[in-house]
């Protein structure tokens, strides 16, 4: 099955605990993820001279590359 990814869709299939959502606003969720450091330098410099928030580019920049895909879901069990 496919499904078309559009921006602020939240998987329901994902286990959430109250834990990882605590302070967070509607549609947003804590995840861990290893990345380059170069990458990492790139995304804070940028959001300092942008000033903008971190998690704010990173969701654009998601965004932006998941838009049009088709995404299967994995199955789930």
């Amino acid at each position: 099955m496919f499904t078309q990814v559009t921006h602020g869709t939240v998987d329901p299939s994902m286990a959430l605990n109250e834990t990882s959502q605590k302070g967070l606003k509607d549609g947003w969720t804590r995840a861990t993820f290893i990345l380059k450091k170069d990458h990492l330098e790139k995304l804070k410099s940028f959001s300092y001279w942008q000033r903008r928030k971190i998690k704010d580019v990173i969701d654009e920049a998601l965004s932006s590359y998941l838009e049009g895909k088709r995404i299967r879901r994995k199955m789930s069990g």
